[in-house]
């Protein structure tokens, strides 16, 4: 890919050397910044049901408390961004976050980036893609950057990581994503970067200095040196192995369309049955979710008795209700729940009762009942946490892989994102706390997701190799079946 090396030569020497030290942004007044702060707070105490799910409330209120007294000088977005994620990142919600202002936004994309993607395993960083050095650096330990140590990135980028309960590898697949834009947001670490890299097995270091790479330059080079990291195209793939005897289900998203989600898996399972398969491969391994009744009819295929999903829908607020904070809300609209949705009982809390999953739910035709192994990761999020903890719950499959994002017992979901007045910060509040059924057998840890039967562990070399170690043992259990 000639071109698209000369193309990064080029981009690597055309940045603005003033974009390195980056843009002074404006000043909010402490009194700014804390009623922006009490305003978030105050939202999320409004509408997030599942707000002392994993975080217990006396815990939560320590931390914000002290973020508002540390508001107590003139601060700018970064400064105030730095006190904010963290605070939020506490309540370990995953559906739960903040995002930049559109200004701010569009200001990090202007300057310069680390030109690598990297990939961080069990909280040490590799250079996964190097758009810097023509790919020389892939597969090198980062030691520092700019002089400040790995495991204090690490460490500062995890504590702001805002995903479920105590899973480390949701959180360690999220700072590998945004490590470039965390290292300008949240550590205000500037191009031009000095990185220094473990050579020969990490008895030795070596600096190499590197300038920045603009975001938008680095996703062109990315789709053109890499298009095998764009993923699937296709939310779902079914392809069959050992002449129909095993069949592959890659499912990357839920999707958003019911009908088209179900119409998918009505054609799979149909093409299984017909194709006589004896083992299923389930793959949803980076499958973020989508329309959570997807997870309920993919679940159905694979049952031969009728079976419970949600146990439990909680919300805050009583039908006809409103929120107080819609007057933040990006998408302008009222918040009122609507009529008939939910209802008071006698625990004091407001229950959802118009939800197709809190019926008893029925097999679907037709119905795969052999072997499943499920290849999971710690990309593995909302919908297809439940769908896990439903097929775990029901012993209907194997797991293979590394622990799944997502909590055992249910997701907070859907989020509505209000704009804060001040700072323009945005911030996304949960509406609705889902508890899946499991039977009445609460020995899981609440906070963690599904812990795989058969561990894989993930090297550098194997990503950098294209190496599935995940799919080779589902085959090799496979065939033995």
């Amino acid at each position: 890919s000639i071109f698209a090396l000369s193309t990064l030569s080029g981009a690597l020497s055309l940045l603005d050397p003033s974009l390195a030290r980056g843009e002074t942004t404006k000043k909010f007044e402490p009194g700014q910044l804390r009623e922006d702060f009490q305003i978030a707070r105050h939202s999320l105490e409004e509408g997030h049901p599942g707000l002392y799910r994993h975080t217990k409330k006396v815990e939560l209120d320590r931390i914000f408390d002290e973020a508002d007294k540390s508001l107590n000088r003139p601060m700018d977005f970064y400064e105030f961004y730095r006190i904010v994620a963290p605070s939020i990142a506490a309540i370990k919600c995953g559906h739960a976050g903040v995002s930049l202002s559109p200004d701010i936004r569009k200001e990090t994309e202007l300057l310069p980036w680390l030109p690598f993607d990297v990939k961080v395993l069990e909280s040490k960083v590799y250079i996964f893609r190097d758009f810097a050095k023509k790919g020389s650096l892939a597969g090198m330990e980062i030691q520092s950057i700019n002089g400040v140590p790995v495991a204090q990135i690490v460490s500062t980028m995890l504590g702001a990581s805002m995903k479920d309960g105590d899973v480390q590898t949701t959180r360690q697949r999220d700072i590998s994503g945004d490590f470039g834009l965390n290292l300008i947001v949240l550590l205000g670490l500037r191009a031009p970067y000095e990185v220094v890299l473990a050579t020969s097995g990490a008895q030795q270091t070596e600096k190499v200095h590197v300038a920045g790479l603009k975001h938008e330059d680095k996703i062109k080079l990315s789709k053109s040196l890499y298009p095998q990291d764009e993923g699937n195209k296709e939310f779902g793939v079914l392809k069959f192995l050992d002449d129909g005897q095993i069949a592959r289900l890659t499912y990357s998203s839920f999707g958003e369309n019911v009908e088209e989600g179900r119409a998918f898996m009505q054609r799979s399972f149909e093409s299984i049955q017909a194709k006589g398969s004896r083992v299923l491969i389930l793959d949803v391994r980076g499958n973020g979710g989508g329309e959570s009744e997807l997870g309920g009819i993919l679940l159905s295929h694979l049952m031969k008795e009728p079976f419970n999903y949600y146990d439990d829908i909680i919300i805050t607020k009583n039908s006809g209700m409103r929120y107080s904070f819609a007057k933040y809300a990006d998408d302008g609209r009222e918040y009122i729940v609507p009529e008939g949705l939910a209802e008071l009982r006698a625990d004091g809390k407001f229950h959802q009762i118009a939800d197709s999953l809190l019926a008893l739910q029925q097999p679907s035709k037709p119905t795969f009942t052999g072997p499943v192994y499920i290849l999971i990761d710690g990309g593995c999020l909302s919908t297809t946490a439940e769908f896990l903890t439903e097929v775990h719950t029901h012993h209907r499959a194997a797991f293979i892989g590394e622990e799944s994002a997502g909590c055992y017992y249910g997701p907070t979901s859907p989020t509505v994102r209000i704009t804060l007045p001040n700072t323009k910060l945005g911030i996304f509040i949960p509406l609705l706390a889902g508890y899946m059924s499991v039977g009445g057998q609460h020995e899981h840890d609440a906070a963690r997701g599904i812990i795989p039967d058969y561990p894989v562990k993930r090297s550098i070399a194997d990503l950098l190799a294209r190496v599935d170690r995940d799919l080779d043992l589902a085959l090799e259990l496979a065939r033995k079946r």
